[in-house]
């Protein structure tokens, strides 16, 4: 018998109502887990490309190259 099956026939009928009850809680709980998980997930497609036409991928790719010429450390001197 798996380990997670509770033999109900055992117990009596408050600790089968109680079992009910925290069932019932357990699931609740991950249905709104699994709905915050979905409204992540639909404001991330949402989002996807609003940055379109704001930026030019082709210039930002130039400027980050040319920020890595950039030193901002001072020269050592020996």
């Amino acid at each position: 018998m798996p380990t997670n099956v509770i033999n109900v026939r055992d117990l009596e009928e408050e600790d089968v109502k109680l079992l009910e009850l925290l069932a019932e809680r357990f699931r609740a709980k991950r249905r709104k887990a699994a709905e915050k998980i979905a409204g992540r997930e639909d404001s991330f497609t949402r989002s996807a490309g609003s940055w379109a036409g704001l930026v030019d991928g082709e210039e930002l790719i130039r400027n980050i190259y040319a920020d890595r010429l950039i030193s901002t450390r001072p020269e050592v001197k020996l």
